[in-house]
């Protein structure tokens, strides 16, 4: 294993025990089953006490336990070739560790062992997409959301992989552009659905209206007025009231827009409301003057922006990055 210097890269593997669960049959007590079992609890376990340990954590020591697992890993593999939750879990702790290409390399066996496991199809989707395959990455990511379709997480990289790779889906002659904004859109819209108490899916899905080619704007207006309604005051509500502004902007209802923009006072806004106020500016110059050439500004999350107080907030799924972030 490569040395780790960052302990917040080493505790990112906590992840893995939610992950590995849907792996680990509690109705079987086959040896393979149960030798899984003890090393995903022992990993588990390492690194509970690593995170309680924080900047006391002795890094050497913990390096050697984890060498130890990661042994114990190819010790299991070895006797059971053909065991593919093995592959997912290890492939797992491998990628979480660094070591990429062999965590890709567990998770193709794992698949070409059992095509039906919906996290490593999403898994080589982000492969696929961070290697600049988008096309290809659909389709593992589409498999995955085949496979689970109440799992938000998979309907969200569908929707932001189509959002950030639509020129190469376009360039396929597949998809005109009109199918892929729907399918996009679709696709954010049921992530969201799905974890409605999620406040980064509904997020996401609000700022896909930016994305459409053809404006909606009328129904962009209507979910940041529905979505406030569900946030706490302050910065959060104010956040939803800075994108009603510019969609009142793009609908040249100027009057409206300035009134928003009047109840943003939070400091934290202060870089997007000016934004909002150049963008509402150059409409209202516009107006008198259409030869007149103005830049316009952009909206986006604050950058110290909190969630929700009274919202969930799960660990994002393994796999969410590359095209995922982003956590919505």
């Amino acid at each position: 294993m490569p040395s780790m210097p960052r302990l917040r890269r080493l505790i990112a593997v906590l992840a893995l025990a939610a992950l590995a669960a849907p792996f680990l049959r509690a109705d079987t007590t086959a040896p393979r089953e149960d030798a899984l079992k003890a090393i995903v609890a022992d990993q588990n376990a390492l690194f509970t006490k690593a995170e309680a340990q924080g900047d006391a954590l002795d890094l050497d020591n913990f390096q050697s336990q984890l060498q130890q697992i990661c042994r114990r890993y190819d010790a299991l593999i070895a006797v059971h070739k053909n065991y593919a939750p093995a592959y997912v879990a290890y492939g797992m702790l491998l990628t979480k560790a660094g070591m990429r290409k062999e965590g890709v390399a567990h998770m193709f066996k794992a698949n070409e062992l059992d095509s039906r496991i919906p996290l490593v199809k999403n898994q080589l989707g982000n492969y696929y997409a961070e290697e600049g395959k988008p096309v290809e990455a659909l389709v593992f990511f589409t498999a995955a959301s085949d496979l689970e379709p109440k799992e938000p997480l998979y309907h969200y990289q569908i929707g932001n992989l189509l959002c950030e790779g639509a020129e190469d889906f376009l360039a396929t002659g597949n998809w005109t552009r009109s199918k892929l904004d729907e399918t996009m859109q679709d696709a954010f819209e049921q992530a969201m659905n799905l974890s409605p108490g999620d406040w980064r899916y509904a997020y996401r899905y609000g700022l896909s209206f930016y994305d459409l080619a053809t404006p909606e704007w009328e129904a962009a207006l209507q979910f940041w007025r529905d979505f406030e309604k569900k946030l706490s005051p302050g910065i959060e509500q104010q956040t939803c009231r800075l994108h009603q502004a510019r969609v009142l902007v793009e609908m040249r209802r100027l009057d409206e827009a300035r009134a928003a923009l009047a109840t943003v006072t939070a400091s934290e806004l202060v870089r997007q409301r000016v934004e909002i106020e150049k963008k509402l500016a150059g409409a209202a110059a516009r107006a008198t003057n259409p030869n007149i050439v103005v830049t316009s500004g952009t909206v986006g999350p604050p950058a110290e922006e909190k969630p929700p107080a009274e919202a969930a907030q799960p660990a994002p799924a393994a796999g969410a990055t590359g095209t995922a972030s982003s956590q919505p």
